[in-house]
């Protein structure tokens, strides 16, 4: 445990009496941050999740995450959708797609070869914005591209299913219980629906607008947990790509449970740790007012596992060790139970 050199999360765990570390992550719940298709559609015909970039920037005096995310689903010719849980209320808004391509030049990543099983390990708080009555509260709609943003408030997974049939988007036994999940966590979501243009093809990839999902954390988030693939469905190789930027070095750190037995680990392939990186930021327009204050850190992760089933939620650590205040640990608050949710059900 000790070469995770996670003092802050250790520290909290010990700072609650908990001692040893109980966590339990039904795999039953464990598609690319939950996806919900048009019930018309056959397994073999669903969308899935080819490639996947994001690009995290957390500004850690301000606790604020921004969530920049573009992907590229194969079989994308039906209306299909896709939920992002975020632990407070999020704002939703479209980035030009250079961006992406900017960071693959300015921060690229090591040469490694494709091929699954060779990354990530070698194995596959509320906010309190008075959202009351139980239910579902629809924030915001907005158009991003082809696709259309809901962020959405619910205080009850049955009604946040319902919802998402209601508008045409099916969810499923597993998909149902990941949404509990959230739902018990008290967390936020931004549904997104596509619905393909009339020249879309049927068996091309979609590369979807990139987008960006800010919320207040006080750790950097990647909501990395997924509901359950339907028995007998074998899932497609996919690839994620993903840079951290940050003001100090952080380490991924998620729960895996296998064969009753939990584990934190580090779910992802770290890569190049890029140092100084303020004036080459400063130098992308889209990250305009989105840069934290004082030097900056951009390291590169990648994952190519085809489930991710029994891992949940990651929270990027500091590399560094860290005394938590009283202050920390409270800012904390249900961030913890993303790696123990046994404290879900504490007094």
């Amino acid at each position: 445990m000790s070469q995770l050199r996670v003092a802050l999360l250790c520290g909290l765990v010990a700072a609650s009496g908990l001692g040893a570390l109980a966590v339990t992550i039904d795999p039953a719940r464990v598609q690319a941050c939950g996806g919900f298709f048009t019930k018309r559609l056959t397994a073999e015909r669903r969308p899935s999740l080819a490639y996947e970039q994001v690009v995290i920037v957390h500004d850690a005096a301000k606790n604020r995450e921004h969530f920049i995310r573009e992907v590229a689903f194969r079989r994308a010719q039906e209306p299909f959708g896709f939920v992002v849980p975020t632990p407070t209320r999020p704002e939703v808004d479209k980035v030009h797609p250079s961006l992406l391509k900017d960071f693959r030049i300015d921060f690229p990543f090591e040469s490694i070869a494709r091929g699954l099983g060779i990354v990530g390990m070698g194995y596959g708080t509320g906010s309190g914005v008075g959202f009351g009555g139980r239910g579902v509260t629809v924030l915001e709609e907005k158009k991003v591209g082809s696709f259309t943003a809901f962020v959405l408030a619910a205080d009850d997974s049955a009604a946040l299913s319902g919802w998402l049939e209601q508008h045409g988007l099916s969810t499923t036994p597993p998909g149902d219980a990941w949404l509990a999940h959230y739902v018990a966590m008290k967390f936020f979501y931004v549904a997104m629906r596509y619905d393909p243009p009339q020249h879309a093809k049927g068996e091309g990839t979609l590369a979807a607008e990139t987008m960006r999902i800010s919320f207040d954390t006080p750790v950097p988030y990647y909501p990395y947990l997924e509901p359950a693939t339907p028995p007998g469905i074998v899932a497609d190789e996919r690839l994620l790509d993903l840079w951290v930027v940050s003001s100090a070095k952080v380490v991924p750190l998620a729960v895996r449970e296998r064969d009753d037995e939990r584990t934190w680990i580090r779910p992802l392939r770290e890569g190049a740790s890029h140092r100084d990186a303020r004036t080459t930021l400063e130098g992308l327009a889209a990250l305009e007012g989105l840069l934290p204050e004082g030097e900056l850190v951009v390291q590169t992760f990648q994952d190519q596992k085809r489930s991710r089933a029994g891992i949940g939620d990651i929270l990027f650590a500091p590399a560094q060790q860290t005394e938590l205040s009283a202050d920390d640990r409270a800012a904390l608050g249900t961030m913890l139970a993303i790696l123990d949710p046994a404290l879900l059900e504490a007094p």
